[in-house]
């Protein structure tokens, strides 16, 4: 079996499979399945034990570790199971015991966290030109960015109300952002830096909301009458919406995951995409803009800081 750190921050196990068709644990998982894994090993037939994950990575909630009457050892979760060696497991239960250290994603000149004004607060530069965002701006600029890097040629404007912002790549060096009648040009060097920094610019925003609920006794009524806030205003906004009970749950399962105890910033960031993408691609676009606006209202006006 193979052991990788996913760009996400997440752990993969897999055998002879590729991208997320793997088994998914999190990072600070690693040393339980090891553990476990290693107990795997050590048992003679007719075994089964069952793993809990304490995080939210993966399309399942538990890694099954089984050897059958015959001995044959399985690994089973998120839809996968691998068949394995006695040897082959304990060689993956040694590399989880000892995962390098998770680096940040490196800062960017491109995109960076600024002082929220007006619920802008990640700002685009290059070349003297800058594009100022609201958070679900970059999250979702970061999300047509990543689908244009694997193109020839990748044109989209992103309409939220009467702001239009559009992606275009007109070569295979070449792109061009815009917000309204504002345009900034990126070369590919330039273009995975900018992702990286869209990405540090929407962790820097939400981390600072998260930190502004505090660690004390009363942290959790903070938290929790954050989320009742985005639960009851998104059940007005959505009034009108055939889905909305559908919808209201989905944002209310992202709050908690956002806001909540249990995962770390990466986790939290890519929740927060997410939702965007699941509202910008679900929802009925007449409801985007009032939908985003209370995003910014509770995720950024709360907790913004310089």
């Amino acid at each position: 079996m193979y052991v990788k750190i996913r760009k996400d921050g997440a752990v993969g196990l897999g055998r002879g499979s590729e991208g997320i068709a793997e088994i998914t644990l999190g990072y600070g998982e690693a040393h339980m399945v090891a553990a476990a894994l290693e107990k795997l090993a050590q048992t003679a037939r007719s075994y089964k034990q069952s793993y809990v994950k304490t995080t939210d990575v993966g399309s399942g909630n538990k890694i099954d570790f089984e050897r059958t009457p015959d001995g044959a050892l399985i690994v089973s979760g998120d839809g996968h199971s691998y068949s394995c060696t006695e040897e082959e497991v304990r060689e993956v239960a040694e590399v989880l015991r000892h995962l390098p250290p998770v680096q940040a994603l490196p800062s960017s000149d491109y995109a960076q966290k600024v002082q929220p004004q007006d619920g802008f607060c990640v700002a685009v530069k290059s070349g003297g030109k800058s594009l100022r965002l609201k958070l679900h701006e970059s999250a979702l600029l970061k999300t047509a960015i990543i689908t244009s890097i694997d193109s020839r040629f990748y044109q989209e404007n992103i309409v939220i109300g009467k702001r239009r912002i559009g992606v275009q790549r007109t070569s295979d060096l070449k792109w061009e952002l815009s917000v309204d009648d504002d345009k900034i040009k990126f070369t590919a060097y330039e273009i995975e830096s900018l992702v990286n920094g869209l990405h540090n610019g929407t962790l820097d925003v939400l981390m600072d909301l998260v930190k502004s609920m505090g660690s004390d006794k009363i942290a959790d009524i903070r938290i929790k009458s954050v989320i009742q806030r985005i639960e009851q205003d998104a059940t007005k906004i959505l009034e009108q919406e055939k889905r909305a009970r559908g919808i209201v749950r989905s944002l209310t399962r992202s709050a908690e995951k956002i806001l909540g105890p249990g995962s770390d910033a990466d986790a939290r960031t890519k929740e927060f995409i997410d939702m965007c993408k699941f509202v910008y691609s679900t929802v009925e676009p007449a409801f985007d803009e009032p939908l985003f606006n209370l995003f910014t209202a509770v995720y950024v006006s709360a907790g913004g800081s310089a």
